[in-house]
């Protein structure tokens, strides 16, 4: 007897709620300042705040009581409600170290694809998916806070330049891994 289990893991680096506004990441689509809906704070010079993350569900296919196969969906999210603007400090050059933030993340969900595709077929498997995600998003937290340290914040244009090629690279050499439509 085969039979599927379905575990829906939208987990991101805050969190998620299934009723709440996403934008899937978009190769040819880029986030405008209207996409920030979430109310802004006070913290200083920051002007914007981009919440993005990673969310994914899997299925584990069993027979004979052992595990035969199992599916994955993964998606790099970004979530208007929670993501800020102060407009009236607002630039073009922000807003592309806000879309630099959910590149990010992109960058992230195509490596976790690439591991799962390296991932054995075994009672593990859950596991195995679980600990990956949670390598995964350890490691984007650790990118993200190092490309606002290195490019402080965008005001270091030319660390901001170089970040910038440096995630449009990566996001080609895991290029095998986006989202074809």
């Amino acid at each position: 007897m085969i039979y599927k289990l379905l575990f829906i893991l939208a987990l991101t680096l805050i969190g998620s709620s299934s009723n709440e506004d996403v934008l899937e990441w978009q190769e040819n689509v880029q986030l405008k300042w209207s996409d920030f809906k979430g109310e802004p704070k006070d913290l200083g010079d920051i002007v914007a705040i981009t919440s993005s993350g990673i969310s994914f569900r899997f299925s584990i296919k069993e027979g004979n009581g052992e595990v035969i196969g199992f599916d994955t969906q993964v998606q790099a999210h970004f979530y208007p409600k929670r993501s800020w603007v102060h407009k009236k400090k607002s630039s073009d050059h922000i807003l592309a170290h806000e879309q630099l933030h959910f590149d990010i993340t992109e960058l992230h969900a195509r490596k976790f694809k690439k591991e799962i595709t390296q991932l054995n077929i075994s009672k593990d498997i859950k596991r195995d998916l679980n600990s990956t995600y949670k390598r995964i998003n350890k490691e984007m937290t650790v990118m993200q806070h190092s490309y606002d340290i290195e490019s402080n914040y965008s005001r270091n244009i030319i660390m901001q330049a170089a970040w910038k090629i440096k995630i449009d690279d990566a996001l080609k050499v895991y290029d095998d891994y986006k989202k074809h439509p």
